[in-house]
């Protein structure tokens, strides 16, 4: 009993590397992901979906799949967005659903804007009984069941030129704001910082943008990011790397057809704690626009 608890507690903080490692398509492919702020910051509709696979030949590594839409009004003033974000790991579920309203506050007569968003919506975390091999009537399985589906919230701004963006987030409001509530996962983000800037060229090079990212996690370290994204032959094509101060790296490899469809595709090393158990990370992301429509 005591090898089957100890196991467990092991699957309740595996998602921590889904933190560590977040899904690489929020640097570049879907910034939404990270910030509401982001939602609707161009115009017409976008539909952007994912899935990574961490820790490759380990049996019931994290799997993280989410779609979301965000739409931008045609006073460039407005953005909504959804999203539907499912991750597991082992016996571990989570499920989360959100809805988001963006404010782009244009700036310096529209040249610049500052960008304030809130996303509100349903956070579900079980034990997928179907999965479990030991004692079913077992007090920790059926305590960390007892727990209710939770109201949760981001809350997002950012400051965007044409060229720089600066960004915020404080995630997961529910745990900023009460303190004293403590959920049986470690992984939890605690805030979100970046800075980017995108450099245009008229090479075979379109554009170059470097990125600062800042993160904070529950119960772990801040960790930082580093990150460059290469647009090139008239951006049909991207290339990006990022490197984690876990001591992993992503790289990534992407084609646009018709600055609509975009596929990207993602590998992240394992940080440096994991790197003698498993294979590393595969990430697949496709993005639709439909403004041009």
């Amino acid at each position: 009993m005591k090898f089957y608890l100890c196991g467990l507690l092991l699957l309740l903080i595996t998602p921590a590397f889904g933190q560590l490692n977040p899904m690489g398509s929020v640097y570049y492919q879907n910034q939404f992901l990270a910030n509401p702020a982001m939602a609707g910051v161009e115009n017409g509709l976008t539909l952007n979906g994912a899935f990574k696979a961490q820790w490759l030949g380990v049996d019931g590594a994290p799997k993280i799949q989410y779609i979301t839409g965000d739409y931008g009004m045609e006073s460039n003033k407005v953005g909504l967005g959804a999203l539907i974000y499912n991750e597991t790991a082992g016996v571990i579920n989570r499920l989360r659903a959100t809805v988001s309203y963006a404010y782009h506050l244009p700036l310096n007569s529209g040249s610049s804007f500052l960008d304030f968003g809130l996303s509100a919506g349903v956070m579900n975390e079980y034990v997928n009984m179907g999965k479990v091999k030991g004692d079913f009537t077992d007090d920790v399985l059926n305590s960390f069941n007892d727990r209710r589906m939770y109201l949760d919230g981001d809350f997002g701004m950012a400051y965007r030129m044409d060229k720089l963006t600066l960004q915020g987030t404080l995630p997961n409001l529910k745990r900023f704001f009460k303190r004293d509530v403590l959920r049986n996962v470690v992984d939890r983000s605690i805030y979100f910082i970046a800075a980017g800037y995108k450099f245009t060229t008229t090479n075979v090079i379109n554009s170059i943008e470097p990125k600062l990212v800042y993160r904070g996690v529950q119960n772990y370290n801040g960790i930082f990011d580093v990150g460059i994204n290469l647009q090139f032959l008239e951006n049909r094509f991207m290339l990006n790397g990022i490197y984690h101060s876990t001591n992993s790296l992503t790289a990534g490899f992407g084609a646009n057809y018709k600055e609509q469809f975009l596929i990207l595709f993602q590998y992240t090393t394992n940080t440096s704690q994991m790197r003698n158990y498993s294979n590393g990370e595969f990430e697949i992301g496709l993005r639709y626009n439909f403004k041009n429509q």
